[in-house]
């Protein structure tokens, strides 16, 4: 199994909608990282306004987002920090959320 001495990263980047999400998946594909997963999601208060209508006044207090999309990729060290560079590039109101964590164990890459 490899381990984390090949820096493998988890990135997790949180694109609003309305923000510039094409610049966001090219800066991936730039950086090398092929196989990203994209998920769409709801926010939280949009969420606790539908389907918990008890919650509908603390859903007012929430900044309205009407969703975003999550990007998963599982990468080395390398690319996430090539990608990151690229993030910084985009300009500030429509750069996503992002982060990268270390992975200590993963299965399913032939490195």
């Amino acid at each position: 199994m490899p381990e984390a001495d090949q820096g493998m990263r988890l990135v997790i980047l949180l694109v609003q909608h309305g923000q510039a999400f094409e610049a966001v998946i090219n800066a991936v594909l730039d950086a090398g990282i092929v196989d990203a997963s994209v998920v769409e999601s709801q926010s939280l208060s949009s969420i606790m306004s539908k389907d918990m209508p008890i919650f509908a006044g603390l859903a007012a207090l929430l900044p309205q987002s009407i969703g975003s999309r999550a990007i998963f990729a599982l990468c080395p060290a390398a690319k996430a920090s090539t990608l990151m560079g690229f993030l910084r590039e985009i300009p500030k109101d429509d750069r996503p959320i992002a982060a990268a964590f270390p992975v200590e164990h993963f299965l399913g890459f032939d490195s």
